[in-house]
């Protein structure tokens, strides 16, 4: 499956909404846009709230003057500044432009030849997983969203110029996590071997009863080579960056 842009899920039987959904993203202020999204979403069913998050993650980075032109690899690279002008960029946009957006990336991630999984695959990626430590993940307010800045070291034997990173947001005297999804990161400069970097990133329609003292937990689905080619590559790929898998490769 090619993952198009960052952080939302795409590994689920996704589901289209047969019929028309109201509302619009009220930029008019920050309660006003977080309302909106929230009244939005709540009109969908699980799954096609993974098709909603998926088209107003795209929006909001196509929306982006900034990013005007970018494709692929470069568009991911505005994810955080887009997220934080999405307010202002995405007022007035439909739910129903926001699932036609989501369900035209899911059709392009199913033609790509999604569910393709190497013979090894699971072996890669709990090699990856022992090389690639991700550590110290917070859980912080920004101005329009929340986010989460974390670390990672990479011990393979090559740079990693991306990371593929699933998240759950939990509390300690819940069972059911708040949130439970995925996001693509493209790291600027990437991660020689040996190397820790700290980076960050934005979360998407999360409740608004989610707590602060809430915590995030991290783990390594894939990682890209300076190649920007995909190392486990169990489940697709990612809009802009090569379809073959890495020859790199993973050893204990």
């Amino acid at each position: 499956m090619r993952r198009c842009l960052l952080s939302v899920p795409i590994l689920f039987a996704l589901s289209s909404v047969a019929y028309a959904l109201t509302g619009s993203v009220d930029g008019s202020s920050k309660e006003n846009y977080e309302k909106s999204l929230k009244a939005m979403a709540d009109q969908l069913s699980s799954a096609d709230k993974e098709v909603f998050s998926k088209g107003l993650i795209n929006l909001m980075i196509t929306r982006y003057p900034p990013a005007a032109g970018a494709e692929g690899l470069m568009l991911l690279q505005f994810m955080p500044q887009a997220i934080e002008a999405a307010p202002v960029n995405m007022n007035g946009v439909t739910a129903d432009e926001i699932m036609a957006r989501g369900r035209e990336l899911v059709a392009q991630a199913r033609a790509a030849g999604a569910l393709t999984t190497p013979p090894d695959a699971n072996g890669t990626l709990a090699c990856v997983r022992k090389k690639v430590a991700i550590a110290s993940a917070t859980f912080e307010k920004g101005d329009y969203s929340l986010g989460s800045r974390f670390s990672v070291t990479n011990n393979l034997p090559y740079a990693i110029a991306g990371i593929w990173i699933d998240y759950k947001i939990k509390s300690d005297n819940r069972s059911v996590p708040w949130a439970e999804e995925d996001f693509v990161m493209a790291i600027s400069g990437g991660i020689e071997p040996g190397e820790t970097r700290q980076l960050s990133t934005s979360f998407s329609l999360l409740s608004r009863e989610t707590p602060m003292t809430a915590k995030v937990f991290m783990t390594v689905r894939d990682v890209a080579d300076p190649d920007k080619k995909l190392v486990v590559k169990a489940a697709g790929g990612v809009s802009g960056w090569p379809t073959d898998r890495s020859p790199k490769g993973c050893q204990l």
